[in-house]
């Protein structure tokens, strides 16, 4: 007879205690901007590190409704913590779990004028979270990255690998075609403020990149502008070169139900400078415009996207595995979101109020998809989260919704003038901080039959016969015999290059030659001996 196994009320606390550690919280920052006016009266006030409160200082402030409100925070920044201070809370945990295969999503939610854009992107004195994010990627996979090409978008959100011939082919392409564009300018190109932005590089040493793999880094740059995506980095000229506007994306789901932009550039970067030229190039076509209360207001959402590439090496360790199927993508969503505004302290009319009444409508969307999203989660109820309503929320669904980790920065101005917006900016604090997303394993790992330390091995292996064939050219020398040691490159850069096959048979014939005189040599020496 079999015994049935009751379980008992410690069990099922075991049981439930599990199935929460399998759950994680969106992670929520504040950053406090420093006020412009000295004399300016706050309605913040600082608690602790990680509480804040907010008070009104107007009697008749009407629709905000509580007159003083407390929020907590993982974090609290004040106005004279550096960028750094910030990146390292904020982003750089994400940039770990980037590495071990885990995507992450880290948005910047405030009204306009709070910060958001130089959290994110920094100025000309101080690099924000996007470059420095940049800086300790690269600084990490200088010596691990595949050469370029290597890895290939397959137009449907995912990647394959190509040989090494055939991704020779494509940088060869790539170098005909950038020297039949390449035009001398007659005038210098006018520097803008974007040109200024200086770069702070980031040294820290990750513990999750394995040296085994090899990687690739691709990024993307999009503005959702008036609830319609463009692609920030597509060319604005058409076949005949005539300037065109920006075309509009849709937002698709790939195979694994992942949410991502059609079409979208996508490029193969290889050094934190290259990434940053894009990010910057990006940046100069952003939608931006002066309002009363900002001189740089961002017109719609930018969402930056860097998606790790990695596959692990053959056994040999010299070039990673044809498989499309053990490629591991993962990717880290920075989200620079426009900042709500009231058009009666804007003052805004015509286009700019729409730009508003967008901005805004999409804006409560995420702050509703959010309610519902926690609704469901606590009370175990299936309402239906609107993600369609915005293509900002329809894009990011994968993030709620998947298996991520999420970290908000919510920017604050803290002059009294804003009370009645930033109210809602806390109120929208509480509704984030208690959304539940999945927590993901280490999924980057494959259980395959390969030896551990492959590269490093490799590595010695070429390094031994670098010495082998420096001692070889040192004897050629020594016995008058001039030829190079080093093989002739059988990359075939001119169709009409008609000596390649003529060089290569000399040069075959002198290394028989060498081979065949310091052999008579050595003999001669042993005889003597």
């Amino acid at each position: 007879m079999t015994a049935m196994i009751r379980k008992t009320p410690d069990m099922k606390n075991v049981e439930h205690l599990r199935q929460a550690e399998e759950k994680d919280v969106v992670k929520l920052f504040c950053r406090i901007r420093s006020p412009q006016d000295e004399n300016y009266t706050s309605c913040l006030r600082i608690l602790s590190d990680k509480e804040v409160s907010l008070t009104s200082h107007n009697p008749a402030s009407s629709r905000a409704g509580p007159k003083e409100l407390h929020c907590t925070f993982q974090q609290v920044f004040k106005g004279d913590d550096s960028q750094q201070t910030v990146f390292k809370q904020v982003a750089l945990p994400l940039i770990k779990n980037l590495f071990s295969g885990r995507n992450g999503l880290l948005f910047a939610y405030g009204i306009t004028g709070s910060g958001k854009t130089y959290t994110m992107t920094g100025d000309s004195q101080d690099s924000g979270i996007i470059p420095r994010s940049l800086d300790i990627i690269f600084n990490n996979i200088t010596h691990l990255q595949a050469d370029k090409y290597v890895f290939k978008p397959d137009k449907m959100n995912e990647f394959e690998i190509q040989s090494d011939r055939d991704a020779s082919k494509e940088r060869h392409r790539e170098l005909q075609t950038y020297l039949k564009s390449a035009r001398p300018q007659k005038t210098p190109k006018k520097k803008d403020d974007i040109d200024e932005f200086k770069n702070i590089p980031e040294y820290i040493q990750l513990e999750d990149v394995d040296e085994d793999n090899s990687y690739a880094v691709f990024v993307s740059y999009i503005e959702i502008y008036k609830n319609t995506v463009y692609d920030l980095l597509d060319s604005n000229t058409d076949d005949a070169g005539r300037s065109r506007n920006l075309q509009a994306k849709i937002v698709r789901e790939d195979s694994a139900h992942n949410m991502y932009v059609h079409g979208v550039v996508e490029v193969e970067v290889k050094s934190s400078k290259e990434a940053c030229e894009v990010l910057y190039s990006g940046m100069r076509r952003k939608r931006v415009a002066v309002t009363l209360l900002n001189s740089g207001s961002s017109r719609g959402h930018a969402v930056f996207t860097i998606r790790l590439v990695q596959a692990p090496l053959d056994r040999y360790g010299e070039f990673p595995i044809e498989d499309k199927q053990i490629i591991h993508v993962s990717q880290l969503c920075l989200v620079d979101l426009a900042g709500s505004e009231r058009s009666n302290r804007t003052k805004n009319c015509g286009q700019r109020l729409m730009e508003s009444g967008n901005i805004n409508n999409s804006l409560m969307t995420l702050k509703s998809c959010l309610e519902i999203l926690r609704e469901n989660q606590l009370q175990g109820t299936r309402k239906l989260v609107p993600y369609r309503d915005s293509k900002l929320t329809y894009l990011l669904k994968n993030y709620f919704e998947g298996k991520s980790q999420i970290h908000a920065l919510i920017c604050v101005n803290p002059t009294a003038d804003d009370f009645d917006e930033t109210i809602h900016v806390m109120k929208f604090a509480d509704v984030t901080k208690e959304v539940q997303v999945t927590q993901q394993v280490n999924s980057a790992k494959h259980n395959l039959d390969l030896p551990v330390g492959r590269r490093k091995d490799n590595q010695m292996h070429v390094e031994e016969l670098r010495k082998v064939n420096q001692h070889i050219q040192e004897r050629s020398t020594d016995e008058e015999c001039s030829v190079d040691a080093v093989f002739p490159s059988l990359e075939m850069e001119d169709p009409a290059n008609n000596n390649l096959i003529p060089d290569l048979l000399n040069f075959l014939e002198l290394r028989r030659t060498q081979y065949q005189s310091v052999k008579n040599n050595s003999e001669s020496k042993g005889k003597d001996y």
